[in-house]
């Protein structure tokens, strides 16, 4: 969880989104998205259905955003576009979807149009594009899957890229909750006016916690890494941002030989994960698909958005 200027560290892994981008003789917006099998067009700023109904609003407009946004700082073009997303990242549960096909969709039309973005204006237009989808957008997902690699991220920043001393594994435990990051802000933020002193205390806890795991990563500590791992999970459970379904999975993979666990995005269900050895990784990922809704083996992504010819 990364809100109220509190640092945090955050890794790309390898779940990716695809999004290819045509041209269109009318000046339009098409919108399809391959995997949710929903298909809308902006005609003259006005919403169109084709494939999923009404509803479908709700799953285009980000991207519509995006195409906006990069339209806004790259120019305005007497073209239209038919914009395909396919993605292998589930939505609603803490993964970072919509900052991904952001991102994925900001550099297609850029490079559609012969732009090269710098990593830099790519998290400027997402930022835009995120408030959409997130009530205050931290500007943690886009920057992460923007640059890849592990990052360590401050007060809307990337402070430092990590060059973690091992190989990290990790196992993503999906609860099958769809939560709103927004929300759970929101929540947050009301939580730290009540208490404002708590949620002081536990913010400085958080961010000396951060650095310790910076520690972790640079000298290939894993055990250590995995008790901040937990740590940060107690912390994150006391301000009631976790949920029994989360605290159930993380259980397991601890009972199962994890080295630490915790939740992941803004909570409230979706997703936890866990670090794990690799001569233990498949007897967790055994124990937890018994009570997930499905799980992921992940590493990490070293390179970030990149155009593909």
């Amino acid at each position: 969880v990364c809100v109220h200027g509190a640092p945090a560290l955050s890794m790309a892994i390898n779940l990716y989104s695809k999004v290819e981008v045509e041209d269109l003789n009318q000046k339009k917006l098409q919108i399809f998205s391959e995997n949710l099998n929903v298909l809308g067009e902006y005609v003259e700023g006005k919403f169109v259905p084709v494939i999923g109904g009404l509803e479908s609003r709700r799953i285009v407009e980000p991207i519509r955003l995006a195409v906006e946004a990069t339209l806004n700082m790259l120019g305005e073009v007497e073209k239209g576009f038919k914009v395909k997303v396919n993605s292998k990242i589930p939505v609603g549960v803490g993964l970072g979807s919509s900052a991904s096909i952001a991102v994925s969709t900001i550099m297609a039309i850029a490079a559609n149009l012969g732009f090269k973005l710098s990593k830099e204006e790519v998290c400027k237009i997402a930022f835009e594009a995120e408030k959409y989808v997130h009530f205050k957008p931290s500007g943690i997902d886009h920057t992460t899957i923007t640059y890849g690699g592990l990052i360590l991220f401050k007060e809307g920043k990337l402070v430092k890229q990590i060059q973690p001393k091992k190989d990290l594994t990790f196992i993503v435990g999906n609860t099958g909750i769809r939560r709103s990051t927004g929300v759970l802000v929101k929540e947050v933020d009301k939580l730290k006016e009540e208490k404002r002193s708590l949620m002081v205390k536990m913010l400085a806890d958080i961010e000396n916690l951060v650095f310790e795991g910076l520690d972790a990563l640079e000298s290939g500590n894993l055990k250590f890494l995995g008790e901040i791992l937990d740590k940060n999970q107690e912390m994150l459970s006391s301000i009631g941002v976790s949920h029994w379904k989360l605290e159930e999975l993380i259980d397991t993979a601890r009972k199962a030989g994890a080295l630490g666990a915790k939740l992941t995005g803004g909570g409230g269900g979706g997703c936890m994960i866990c670090l794990t050895e690799d001569k233990d990784t498949s007897r967790v990922a055994e124990a937890l698909k018994k009570v997930s809704k499905e799980i992921y083996i992940v590493k990490m992504d070293k390179y970030g958005v990149k155009v593909l010819v």
